[in-house]
């Protein structure tokens, strides 16, 4: 994955390349109850509609497993681990710009992150619905990756579950040294995901599932901590690029540029700041960047010269 390998391999004195947050000391403290408990209690669902995964990620692969679509859609622009999924695994398909425009049929599979990753785009629990309903009234399902919902709704119960699985994790909004996963929705689907996780990766182990109750448990104070990073950091670029695409609180704003992307994240680099090339996400002329990880004394820092090498 071009995303993950440039994120990996550059080096720099300021991360605006990160999607996440500052990260959080997980420990497992023993005062929160067990993770299938918090999650079943959070999401508003039954331990059969939730099974645990080693990552948004895995969750969403699974999905894919157990669903077995005869063609998926996705939208453009795009998380690249979704794009490039139904390519990998060999089944057709077909891209869009707007996922209303999704042709549905028997067997079809909308594959999409919500929030968008990197726009932002968010369809709320009424649209989801709507298009959930559409879906399996056509033999089509969802699988959505709501990895940054947390950032942009605490509205997360009575979600759609009839031929839709959601998949999560501690990654992003909760973001430490645990990465556990989830996956919810409907309850043959995870049943088979369950299945296909036992198969070929069982866990998470105690300890994991035990620091991420903690976290999760903690949904709140998290929240308003993330949120005090991102926010100031957020104004701050907005002001310097009012035609920056963004989703209020989320920790990634998508920033058009009038020359080459790669180019630019590379001069960028030369002046100690990382961010990630549009065109990872089917976005060229574009930077995203990130709004958590760096304190906002260091954000205003990196975004002058964010500034400076623009074009």
């Amino acid at each position: 994955m071009e995303t993950f390998k440039w994120i990996r391999e550059k080096i720099a004195d300021y991360d605006l390349a990160n999607s996440g947050v500052a990260k959080l000391n997980a420990f497992a403290h023993g005062d929160a109850p067990p993770l299938e408990d918090v999650l079943s209690d959070l999401y508003g669902v039954s331990k059969q509609e939730l099974v645990l995964t080693a990552g948004a990620q895995e969750g969403v692969f699974l999905a894919f497993l157990a669903i077995r679509p005869s063609y998926v859609v996705t939208v453009v622009p795009e998380y690249e681990p979704i794009t490039k999924l139904p390519q990998t695994l060999g089944v057709r398909q077909v891209q869009v710009g707007n996922v209303w425009d999704a042709p549905l049929g028997q067997g079809g599979l909308i594959l999409l992150s919500n929030p968008n990753n990197p726009t932002g785009r968010f369809l709320d629990k009424r649209e989801l619905a709507e298009l959930a309903d559409e879906a399996w009234r056509r033999e089509a399902y969802l699988v959505v990756d709501i990895i940054f919902s947390d950032f942009v709704t605490d509205d997360v119960k009575e979600l759609p579950l009839e031929g839709v699985v959601y998949a999560h994790s501690t990654d992003k909004f909760f973001t430490s040294d645990i990465r556990v996963g989830w996956a919810f929705g409907d309850r043959r689907i995870v049943e088979k995901i369950r299945y296909l996780k036992d198969l070929a990766n069982p866990g998470p182990r105690e300890f994991e599932k035990r620091a991420a109750a903690w976290l999760v448990s903690r949904r709140g104070e998290v929240k308003r901590r993330n949120l005090s990073i991102i926010r100031p950091n957020a104004e701050a670029l907005l002001a310097a690029f009012p035609n920056a695409v963004y989703r209020p609180d989320m920790p990634i704003v998508l920033v058009p540029t009038k020359c080459d992307d790669v180019e630019l994240a590379e001069r960028l680099l030369a002046r100690g700041v990382k961010t990630v090339p549009g065109r990872f996400f089917q976005a060229p002329y574009s930077i995203r960047v990130g709004l958590g990880v760096e304190e906002p004394v260091r954000f205003r820092e990196a975004l002058r010269i964010l500034v400076e090498s623009w074009c």
